[in-house]
């Protein structure tokens, strides 16, 4: 699975945000609705969402942005509106919660080879229910982020989209006891192969509202720890 960063939320505001400054690193992220941080008692969806505002503006990307309705996507008008808005708009970026599902899978393409003549894997996902309605909801909580800031327009994409490439990749290599159902024990290591360790992303099923850096880090000094104490038994 790819990151659930779709759906977004773009906002209008009336003077220039010096949005071309800075790195995505110097940017202000809400943790107040992410995974277990609130209360779910009376929502129809589990997991969470990380608003983050950050830097977004860039030359291609101000040319494509949001109008709004307020001008043409073309000609005179929408030059014109580019001219006066490009550093008056903001792009949201939200990360929420993707679950694994069994209809979400890796398998090796009967058609499509590598250069090797090898088959490829070929991925089949898309985003769930419970996905939509995560993005629903934090399409709302960002829109009333922006106006809480002064924007003057919020306009918000649709949540039916494909799942796309993103820039956190997780899945394929499940962790588990169940030699069945799991591609690596509860360590780390290859069912098929004991002393074969695999870290990664691909581990975790399931994504949560924040960047797999520091779970990455953890599951990996796990598993090398394990293979440390137990040597022995894993070299074989």
């Amino acid at each position: 699975m790819t990151h659930n960063s779709y759906g977004s939320v773009s906002a209008l505001f009336p003077e220039n945000l010096n949005n071309w400054y800075g790195l995505p690193a110097q940017g202000i992220a809400v943790d107040n609705w992410a995974d277990d941080n609130f209360d779910h008692s009376n929502l129809d969806f589990i997991g969470g969402v990380n608003l983050w505002a950050m830097n977004a503006r860039r030359p291609i990307a101000a040319a494509g942005a949001e109008t709004f309705g307020m001008a043409k996507g073309w000609g005179s008008d929408w030059k014109a509106f580019i001219r006066q808005n490009a550093d008056r708009i903001h792009h949201a970026y939200m990360q929420k919660t993707t679950l694994p599902y069994e209809v979400n899978y890796l398998d090796l393409d009967p058609v499509v080879k590598d250069p090797l003549g090898d088959p490829v894997i070929r991925i089949t996902a898309d985003y769930q229910e419970n996905e939509k309605r995560v993005t629903r909801f934090a399409q709302e909580k960002m829109a009333a982020w922006y106006k809480a800031a002064g924007a003057v327009a919020v306009r918000m994409t649709g949540i039916d989209g494909a799942m796309g490439i993103g820039a956190h990749a997780y899945g394929g290599t499940r962790i588990g006891d169940n030699v069945r159902t799991n591609v690596v024990d509860r360590w780390g290591f290859s069912h098929e192969v004991p002393n074969l360790g695999i870290m990664g992303a691909s581990l975790m099923g399931t994504s949560g509202s924040r960047n797999p850096t520091l779970t990455v880090q953890a599951l990996a000094w796990r598993t090398a720890q394990h293979l440390a104490e137990n040597w022995i038994e894993r070299a074989g």
